[in-house]
C-alpha cells in the first residue's frame, strides 16, 4: 500500500513538472542571439589586421659588407680545453655578403659556385688544416638577398695564419661571384 501511494505521488510530481512546459511557454522563449558574438569577432579581426607599409629600399640603404676590414683579435679565437677528442674548430670570421634585393635561386646557385671556387683557391693557396666555410641566409625581407658566410679553421691553424686565410677567402668571393654573373650573361 505504501508503495502504491509513493508511486502515485511521484507520478503526480512528474506530471505537474511536465505540464508547466507547454507549447505556449516554449514559443515565448526567444533563444540565443549570436549577433553580438559575431560583432565582437569582427572587431577583434579588424584590430589584429597587419598594416603593410610600402617602403622601397635604395642601393644607398644597403651596407657594403667590404667597407670594414676584417679584424680578428686573440679573444675571438676559442682555445680547446680537452684535446683528447681531436682538434676543435674555430669560426675565425663572419661576413654578410649582399646578393641584391631581388636575389632568387638563380643568384643563389651562382653564389654557391662562387663560394666553392673561392674556397678551392684559398685552400690550394694556404693548405690550411680544417679550413671550411658555412653559409646561411641573413636577409630580412628576402632571405636570399644577404648571405652570412663564416670562415672556419682548425684551432691550431687559426692561431697561426687564420686571419690571412679568411681575408684571402673573403677577398676571392666577390671576384668569383662577378665571374659567375658574367658567365650567366653570356649564356
Amino acid at each position: 500500500m505504501i508503495k502504491t501511494i509513493l508511486s502515485l505521488l511521484c507520478a503526480a510530481v512528474l506530471l505537474g513538472a511536465c505540464t508547466s512546459y507547454n507549447q505556449k511557454n516554449y514559443k515565448k522563449y526567444n533563444g540565443i542571439s549570436y549577433e553580438e558574438y559575431e560583432k565582437q569577432r569582427k572587431e577583434q579581426q579588424n584590430q589584429t589586421q597587419i598594416e603593410y607599409i610600402d617602403e622601397t629600399v635604395g642601393e644607398e640603404d644597403i651596407e657594403d659588407p667590404y667597407a670594414t676590414p676584417l679584424e680578428i683579435t686573440e679573444e675571438d679565437v676559442v682555445e680547446s680545453v680537452n684535446s683528447s677528442y681531436g682538434e676543435a674548430v674555430v669560426v675565425m670570421a663572419s661576413k654578410k655578403i649582399s646578393l641584391g634585393k631581388d636575389a632568387g635561386y638563380k643568384e643563389m646557385e651562382m653564389f654557391q659556385t662562387a663560394l666553392d671556387s673561392a674556397y678551392g683557391t684559398a685552400f690550394s693557396h694556404y693548405r690550411a688544416d680544417g679550413f671550411t666555410y658555412a653559409m646561411s641566409p641573413a636577409g630580412t625581407v628576402n632571405p636570399l638577398s644577404v648571405m652570412d658566410v663564416q670562415c672556419i679553421l682548425s684551432e691550431s691553424f687559426a692561431t697561426a695564419k687564420g686571419k690571412a686565410v679568411c681575408d684571402y677567402f673573403f677577398s676571392r668571393i666577390p671576384v668569383e661571384y662577378a665571374k659567375e654573373k658574367e658567365n650567366a650573361k653570356n649564356l
